[in-house]
């Protein structure tokens, strides 16, 4: 069992771990054509102006999007560690994936960005979804990795 003390680190994995299970529901909406963007298709937007058009551009925007959940789930860990306590951790996973979706839409509405305003129902009740998902499974797996280090 490896211990890992470093509070960022252990958010960073616990938010990367729920990014993949949230992607995954995007990729089950968008092919069966609930939600016409996928959460990868979000960072390719801003940077790029259009979703990946090869194999090597979506694993990259994959990667990014990975990278961004992993760095919210540092966030996360922070807060918890720092701001408040770890008691009904699974509800303030879910207000924090729920928050950050909100405000991640709020921002691209105000901005304007073409290709992510305005978006389609299935894409929103989707991305909530793996909102919901996301704070769930990161919250979860960073109470079990703060636990393994309580107890080493």
């Amino acid at each position: 069992m490896v211990i890992i003390k470093d509070v960022i680190t252990r958010g960073f994995i616990a938010g990367l771990t729920g990014g993949i299970l949230m992607n995954i529901i995007s990729y089950i909406s968008y092919y069966l054509g609930i939600a016409n963007l996928r959460f990868l298709d979000w960072p390719s937007i801003i940077i790029t102006g259009h979703s990946p058009v090869n194999t090597l551009s979506l694993l990259f925007f994959l990667a990014v999007q990975l990278i961004f959940v992993g760095f919210l789930g540092s966030v996360f860990a922070l807060l918890i560690s720092k701001l408040v306590t770890s008691t009904n951790y699974i509800f303030k996973g879910i207000l924090f994936g729920i928050i950050s979706w909100f405000t991640i839409y709020g921002l691209t509405y105000i901005a304007d960005v073409p290709k992510l305003t305005p978006l389609t129902i299935g894409t929103a009740i989707t991305d909530f979804t793996g909102a919901v998902v996301y704070g769930v499974t990161m919250a979860e797996i960073l109470n079990r990795l703060d636990m393994r280090t309580r107890l080493s």
